[in-house]
């Protein structure tokens, strides 16, 4: 299977590419609608028998799961005066200690992390992302016949198709 993605600017669109893509038994496909947040889309959500992929509310649930974290950077003595050299105690040098660095990782995932998680091939995420971060609603149709699924998601009202 092959896949095309359908960039929508309205949600009748998405709702009409799903009833071509229903009506056209020739080619086997599977079809999800992947946007930014529900809100956005009233129709989509009270009208789809498609599964909808919300990146909003998975990227929501993504950082619940992954805290952001304090982990050591580096640890590295030191001497007051006149420096440290490599094994010494510091009792030539005046008063040493630790110098500690810490760093914050920053494991908040972001849309593109979606993306690649929910299963959007490499190649398609950026714009993707790009489309999402706009608005627009993505029809995601895995199928036999690319080319057939493109046409059907452009007679839609698909701005773009990604192939």
């Amino acid at each position: 299977m092959t896949t095309a993605i359908g960039v929508f600017d309205k949600e009748e669109g998405v709702l009409e590419a799903i009833k071509r893509f229903q009506a056209a038994r020739t080619n086997r496909h599977n079809l999800r609608i992947v946007l930014k947040n529900k809100e956005s889309a009233p129709l989509l959500v009270s009208d789809s028998s498609i599964p909808i992929e919300e990146v909003y509310e998975i990227r929501e649930a993504q950082e619940v799961n992954q805290a952001g974290t304090i982990t050591p950077l580096s640890a590295a003595p030191f001497a007051a005066g006149s420096g440290y050299t490599a094994g010494s105690t510091g009792i030539n040098g005046g008063p040493t200690g630790i110098a500690a660095g810490t760093v914050k990782l920053d494991n908040e995932p972001d849309t593109k992390d979606v993306l690649h998680d929910i299963g959007i091939e490499d190649k398609f995420i950026e714009p993707c992302k790009e489309a999402i971060d706009q608005g627009y609603y993505l029809l995601v149709a895995d199928t036999d016949n690319e080319a057939a699924a493109g046409a059907l998601l452009l007679q839609s009202g698909a701005y773009k198709v990604l192939y």
